[in-house]
């Protein structure tokens, strides 16, 4: 008998740990998506609001509305880690409960980063009319709105699905068939997870320099 079998004929039932852990490390950065979705929405509304609104004020909106996502990836990668961690323990140990496969792990990953995708789509929209100004904000403040929009309701929607798939009775094609794969997968999305924080602090740091800067 192998260490994922179950003592008793049947399958194994999947750590409800194994799957917990990482899914609040997805759920997080649409957790903050949605906040600084919705944040960036007051400042195109306030930019309708005050239209002489300058380029600095509209800058420290940007800055403070990506507080929520920058916080909430740093969260993401620490969470994140403790996953990768508990995959190679199990990787190791004779465990008696299986594991979610690594299709699971990216599934989740993938809709847990999709609010952030949406939000970053619509600052960078924003962003072009302010320094570049090749369009004015009138033609693209629909699509600024739509993607905000998006990032919010996504956010506020994959959450409970996110969670609850922790719960729920995993189908036998996201059980994992071989140790190994639930962890190269847990590292992979911790690897794009490290990558989108260091682009929206990036993003935030010039962000707010150009705030300081006018």
């Amino acid at each position: 008998m192998t260490p994922d079998e179950p003592v008793e004929s049947g399958t194994p039932r999947v750590s409800i740990l194994a799957c917990i852990i990482p899914v609040l490390s997805y759920l997080l950065p649409a957790l903050g998506a949605a906040i600084s979705g919705l944040s960036l929405m007051n400042v195109l509304r306030a930019m309708r609001n005050a239209e002489s609104a300058g380029i600095a004020a509209v800058a420290a909106g940007i800055s403070e509305a990506n507080v929520a996502v920058v916080v909430s990836l740093y969260l993401a990668i620490i969470v994140g880690f403790v996953g990768v961690v508990i995959g190679l323990v199990r990787m190791f140990t004779s465990v008696t409960t299986a594991s979610p496969s690594g299709w699971y792990f990216l599934i989740a990953g993938v809709l847990g980063l999709l609010p952030m995708l949406s939000l970053w789509r619509a600052q960078s929209i924003l962003l072009e009319v302010l320094f570049s100004r090749s369009v004015g904000m009138g033609e693209v403040a629909g699509q600024i709105t739509l993607f905000s929009m998006v990032a919010l309701c996504l956010g506020i929607v994959l959450i409970p699905i996110l969670l609850a798939s922790a719960f729920v009775p995993l189908p036998s094609i996201l059980r994992a068939k071989r140790k190994w794969a639930p962890t190269i997968a847990l590292l992979v999305m911790e690897t794009a997870i490290i990558a989108m924080t260091v682009l929206y602090h990036l993003r935030t740091a010039w962000v707010y320099s150009q705030f300081r800067k006018d």
